[in-house]
């Protein structure tokens, strides 16, 4: 009997293979297995080679930045209307202690001059002088935004702008936490701070990335855990911000830190997907990391 093959099936078999086979990479990436097409075609999910940090594709869009909830009283920051003109890769953890000994060992960089000179902070938990957890997969602590930097020029990657790191954060939602508005739903999440009578969810460490369940868009520990440099100035309210995504930068004395931390309580206006605080670019402590992205060329 002459078997017959569907004509959809072979469109679906042709078509689907010549598909994955336009399939488009960063240079100095490689796609993740079982990475599908996202955005003008780019791999939703890739590995940054000279890292090791997977990345994950982020769309173009518009959204609202920030809110006017007048339970965040005096920590309110403006809502407003943003546009990100083009997608990105985003780490889909916060930068780990594995990732940026890579750094130290390749780059031979000196990051204590990169910190305030009046304080021995960096990278105190690498060094025995912080109780911080030093193995592979928790994130690194003890840097500062200069630090960071330090750390995106070598890899080739970038901090993200405020406005990105919100968006991403939200991952399309436009509730108080990525997961809706019930604070109690704070610890599938995110490691912070409980309130009584919930238990302290953190143990008042640095835990391990990834152990909590994302964001809609795949991203892990953007609550919690440890704050997270941008690229930004910290400008009360947003007074002036850009719409258009970009980070703003006029060379103010702070810059801003996003997500909360394994140190902070679960309230929005702290652990939310709007807040924010700021810290000078020179300081280090051991709540404080960072999140890289890609950007992607227009």
């Amino acid at each position: 009997m002459k078997l017959i093959v569907p004509a959809l099936i072979i469109m679906l078999c042709v078509y689907g293979l010549g598909y994955a086979q336009e399939l488009k990479v960063p240079e100095g990436c490689q796609a993740v297995a079982g990475a599908r097409p996202g955005p003008q075609g780019y791999a939703d999910r890739v590995v940054h080679q000279k890292t090791g940090i997977e990345l994950v594709l982020i769309p173009a869009g518009t959204f609202t930045m920030g809110t006017n909830d007048r339970q965040a009283a005096s920590t309110m920051n403006f809502a407003h209307q943003v546009r990100i003109e083009s997608p990105f890769y985003m780490g889909k953890t916060e930068v780990t202690n594995a990732q940026y000994k890579r750094f130290l060992a390749e780059s031979g960089y000196e990051g204590d001059q990169d910190t305030d000179p009046a304080y021995d902070l960096y990278l105190r938990h690498l060094r025995g002088k912080s109780l911080m957890p030093t193995g592979d997969d928790y994130p690194i602590v003890w840097v500062s935004w200069k630090n960071a930097q330090a750390f995106c020029k070598w890899a080739g990657l970038a901090l993200p702008s405020e406005a990105q790191w919100e968006y991403a954060c939200r991952a399309g939602t436009t509730t108080r936490y990525y997961f809706g508005d019930d604070e109690s739903d704070f610890s599938k999440y995110g490691w912070a701070l409980g309130h009584l009578p919930r238990p302290d969810d953190s143990d008042h460490l640095t835990h391990q990335v990834a152990q909590k369940l994302p964001n809609a868009w795949g991203l892990y520990d953007m609550l919690g855990n440890v704050w997270e440099w941008v690229e930004d100035d910290y400008v009360y309210r947003y007074e002036g911000a850009p719409t258009d995504g970009t980070a703003r930068v006029e060379g103010k004395m702070t810059k801003v830190l996003r997500g909360g931390s394994w140190a902070n309580g679960t309230p929005f206006w702290v652990c939310g997907c709007g807040a924010r605080f700021s810290n000078a670019p020179g300081n280090a402590s051991n709540a404080i990391g960072f999140r890289v992205i890609l950007p992607l060329a227009d």
